[in-house]
């Protein structure tokens, strides 16, 4: 019986040796993939419109917001340590000759606390007036680290290319709860 019987394909050594680096590069293809799309890049977000293959920027929001004069200043107040309490106050104050068709300051304005990483942990903060210029709102959670503001009249985020003006900051909670808005300088 020194007759050799022929082994299915998948026992023989050779075959594995040969499939194992395509196998391989299939699995590394895939697990590239994933990371590619779950970490894909964020889109920006601000007055940029394509022409051809061109960006451009407008600053008509920021030269509007100049001529009236406005500027302002954000304060975040920290909730306590208490359990029941976990979000945080915003107050901010604005200045300026915002005429907004009827010579008063708009009732509601929108700031937004953009990420400078990652638009999932963007915020969207309503603010109410309190009195002539001076508006509050919630913050849902303790914020941490920096992050951009931008403060409009527009009430949809989706819109804000149609605001009439606004307002560009950035604070470092890290650093302090407080920060000045003004107008974007080309």
């Amino acid at each position: 019986m020194n007759e050799q019987t022929a082994k299915p394909w998948y026992r023989e050594f050779w075959a594995w040796l040969v499939l194992s680096p395509l196998i391989l590069t299939l699995v590394a293809s895939f697990v590239m993939v994933s990371i590619a799309v779950r970490n894909a890049d964020d889109t920006v977000s601000d007055t940029y419109y394509k022409d051809s293959r061109m960006y451009h920027f407008t600053a008509d929001q920021d030269q509007r917001a100049l001529v009236l004069g406005l500027a302002g200043m954000v304060q975040f107040e920290s909730a306590d340590n208490s359990p029941e309490r976990q979000d945080s106050s915003v107050v901010l104050e604005l200045s300026g000759l915002n005429r907004n068709g009827n010579g008063e300051y708009p009732q509601q304005l929108l700031l937004t606390l953009s990420h400078p990483v990652e638009a999932d942990l963007d915020r969207h903060i309503l603010l109410e007036q309190v009195s002539a210029g001076r508006y509050t709102g919630r913050v849902p959670e303790n914020l941490q680290h920096r992050w951009y503001l931008r403060l409009m009249p527009e009430l949809n985020p989706q819109q804000h290319q149609q605001a009439e003006w606004r307002l560009k900051g950035e604070i470092n909670f890290d650093l302090g709860q407080a920060a000045p808005l003004n107008p974007a300088s080309r």
